[in-house]
């Protein structure tokens, strides 16, 4: 039997079992998944003592991983962060799952006015997928402008698309045609009343996008429903990342065998 696991500090609220497990069980794979928490101490430990097949990454490891592996691929080299680790290699399959959960939801990023709110970990991934993608332009919208200018002169130095920073109060002046994507966690369980933006800020021009999983449909996205926006939550995302990694760890094509619907099912009843 192939072993897996998502590591990480806190790990207990992972749906990475849930997910894989579903996915075991539809396609018959005699394959083990599980939670493993891993102190930022003890990193290097578990890094020179598992035995697993491959596995997944999650906060505050996705960066520290790195010294620990003999190869990043392409993506993982350049946003600077591993999500999934196989034989040695690591890999970043967050920008993927973005890039297909559009797809899945039929939005065309080439083209598009983009805004990120947020400059983290999570932000560069989508950057990186922007770029990817040949979108008309990112705004970067962050409390912090020393983080959102780091992450402008990243995207500045990796692409040749215009760039520009703007902190939350003096949000409201973007262009109303706009894809704006929530990479902060305001809005996550259990604070699911918190706002990334104002409600004035939503219009039914706008494709609003959340990273947040949990809850399935944050505020943030009914807001902008009832506006009418188009929203699309952070489950899709979620399970097209996994997906990424399973076909990493098995080598073959894996998200046109599995049921979709039902493994969305699977895991909005965790979410209930």
């Amino acid at each position: 039997m192939k072993q897996f696991a998502v590591i990480g500090d806190p790990v207990a609220h992972s749906l990475s079992p849930n997910l894989h497990q579903e996915v075991y069980q539809q396609l018959g794979l005699d394959a083990s998944f599980e939670k493993i928490h891993v102190k930022p101490e003890n990193l290097h430990s578990f890094m020179s003592s598992n035995e697993l097949n491959g596995f997944n990454v999650t906060i505050p490891h996705k960066q520290s991983v790195i010294p620990f592996l003999d190869e990043l691929d392409v993506a993982a080299k350049t946003i600077g962060a591993v999500n999934c680790v196989h034989n040695g290699k690591g890999y970043n399959t967050d920008w993927v799952g973005f890039v297909k959960a559009m797809e899945t939801n039929e939005i065309k990023l080439e083209g598009k006015n983009c805004t990120i709110l947020g400059a983290g970990g999570a932000a560069r991934a989508i950057a990186y997928a922007f770029i990817q993608s040949n979108v008309k332009s990112v705004s970067i919208v962050n409390r912090s402008q020393e983080n959102a200018d780091q992450l402008s002169h990243w995207i500045q130095n990796n692409s040749d698309m215009p760039v520009n920073t703007q902190t939350p109060e003096h949000f409201n002046t973007l262009a109303r045609e706009h894809l704006i994507i929530n990479c902060t966690p305001v809005g996550m369980f259990p604070h699911i009343n918190a706002l990334p933006m104002t409600k004035d800020d939503l219009s039914k021009n706008q494709i609003l996008i959340d990273t947040i999983y949990n809850p399935i449909e944050t505020e943030w996205c009914k807001r902008g429903k009832k506006q009418g926006a188009k929203v699309v939550g952070g489950l899709d995302m979620f399970i097209a990342q996994g997906l990424a990694s399973l076909e990493i760890w098995f080598s073959g094509n894996i998200t046109d065998k599995v049921d979709i619907s039902a493994l969305r099912a699977v895991l909005k009843q965790r979410l209930i």
